[in-house]
């Protein structure tokens, strides 16, 4: 029995920490040409020589003029250009994120939701108890559902706390190594990206900005979850090891400044106690709204 209240403590705090952790003239040559006419002397007949000159000069100075236009369209095109390959679209995903932290004036998280991402995997003794409760599924799922959190807006160094990754400087560190997909579509002056990462193995001492889902989520760390396991109940399930299946970020940019409008992120992050047979699997979804 020691062992199943122990358990039921640990999955207590891990709904408490999951509501709290988870969180870019030409002059005019008409005045200058002299007319020759007939019985003008031999100093006349030069002035033609000296504007052909200058029509030459200028004519040149014209073609550079053109030259260098046409360099700045070029720059200009290429800086416009959508973001098509893997490499390209996360390094655009990475600009454009990393802004908010800068530029935003304020990020209103339109909601935050967590809920079970599957099935858990939980000793029979406790699904015994908890099936007296609507199973062990509809218990924690209930208890998710009133751990969501609804519209909040943060402005200044708040921004930096809560928007991903909390509480870092930065909003994405990916790499296209660890992105699974990523995609980019253009409407109405607006890129939509779209990012998967690749999955993450278990860990028990992961932090942000390693692995890949560490590197742009919100995610819920091993550390924190060992940090509040009591002595007791530590000694009876284990250390807590985390896992992050491949996660989901969409964002929407305006395309003419670079700035994230909306961000979705959908990450999934799983918590096992190997040594209780647990494993516990969640999706917390939230929704931002950016402004500048």
């Amino acid at each position: 029995m020691k062992k199943i209240f122990a358990l039921l403590l640990v999955l207590s705090m891990v709904l408490c920490m999951a509501a709290c952790g988870a969180k870019s003239g030409s002059e005019e040559l008409t005045s200058d040409i002299v007319t020759v006419e007939s019985g003008e002397t031999e100093e006349s007949t030069e002035a033609p020589e000296e504007s052909t000159e200058a029509a030459e000069t200028t004519a040149e100075e014209t073609t550079a003029v053109e030259e260098t236009e046409t360099e700045t369209e070029e720059e200009t095109t290429e800086a416009e250009k959508k973001p098509e390959t893997k490499e390209e679209i996360v390094e655009y995903f990475n600009t454009a994120v990393n802004k908010v932290k800068t530029d935003a004036t304020s990020a209103t998280r339109n909601y935050s939701k967590i809920s079970l991402a599957g099935s858990t995997t939980l000793p029979s003794a406790l699904n015994g108890i908890l099936r007296l409760l609507g199973g062990a599924d509809k218990f924690l799922g209930d208890q998710l559902a009133k751990n969501s959190k609804g519209s909040e807006t943060f402005t200044g160094s708040q921004i930096k706390n809560v928007y991903p990754v909390e509480n870092e400087s930065w909003a994405s560190k990916l790499t296209a190594a660890d992105v699974q997909t990523a995609t980019c579509t253009e409407a109405d002056g607006k890129y939509t990206i779209t990012i998967t990462t690749v999955p993450d193995g278990k860990s028990a001492n992961i932090q942000h900005g390693q692995g890949h889902a560490p590197k742009a989520f919100n995610v819920v760390l091993p550390g924190v979850v060992n940090d509040n396991i009591p002595g007791v109940a530590a000694s009876m399930v284990g250390t807590a090891t985390m896992n992050y299946p491949s996660s989901k970020a969409v964002i929407v940019v305006d395309k003419e400044t670079g700035h994230v409008l909306t961000a979705n992120y959908d990450l999934y992050w799983t918590i096992n106690f190997d040594k209780a047979g647990a494993i516990l699997p969640f999706l917390t979804s939230d929704s931002w709204t950016i402004k500048y």
